[in-house]
């Protein structure tokens, strides 16, 4: 079945976007804690340099990233690639080559782990950024891995809480929210939408 064009959005430097990918059916993305560990680690290296992180979350078979491609100079791709767009693909499939093979390694597997074409869509907007924040942070609940918001190590609101060295960018996302407080609380009205929201964006 084709994609939806909107799941293939363009790479644009200054634009936000909602990046996810799932595992073939039955697989699992991270096992044990070293695994979403690594899986972070990787990420520092391959796309944190070219992203300001807004919010993430790691789940068993899939992930979600929430970030704004930082403006690139024409050196830093120019010489492999036509455009920022192609280069922060690479640097995505960079990532998720590296887990795979280290899952097929690590678990005597081999072949794919990824389902198919990663997506990804432009978050447009202060208010749909918010949205994007509150459908990542309470992914982990939604599909009954944890049953509280701040309990789970694996997604950014962990991170906003504890105020400790981490992959986002606090300051930028606590200005959408007017601060920590507002940022707790209009999480925590979002509860009974976001515990009964079908998420098809999965």
């Amino acid at each position: 079945m084709p994609i939806n064009p909107r799941y293939l959005a363009t790479f644009e430097c200054g634009k936000k976007y909602h990046v996810f990918n799932r595992t073939h059916k039955g697989l699992l993305l991270f096992k044990d804690d070293d695994d979403y560990s690594r899986f972070l680690e990787k990420t520092v290296k391959y796309i944190l340099p070219y992203v300001e992180m807004h919010s993430f979350s790691l789940l068993p078979n899939h992930f979600h990233f929430f970030f704004e491609f930082k403006e690139l100079a024409l050196e830093v791709y120019s010489k492999e690639f036509s455009s920022p767009h192609k280069f922060l693909c690479e640097q995505l499939r960079c990532l998720f080559i590296s887990h795979t093979k280290y899952m097929n390694e690590k678990y005597d597997r081999h072949g794919g782990l990824f389902s198919r074409t990663f997506r990804r869509i432009e978050v447009d907007g202060i208010e749909y950024a918010k949205q994007m924040v509150f459908y990542i942070h309470w992914n982990h609940v939604h599909h009954d891995i944890s049953n509280k918001l701040e309990d789970y190590p694996y997604s950014s609101y962990y991170e906003f809480l504890c105020d400790c060295p981490g992959l986002v960018k606090r300051e930028t996302v606590l200005g959408w929210f007017g601060g920590l407080e507002n940022f707790i609380k209009e999480h925590k009205e979002q509860e009974s939408h976001y515990l009964n929201f079908k998420f098809r964006m999965e």
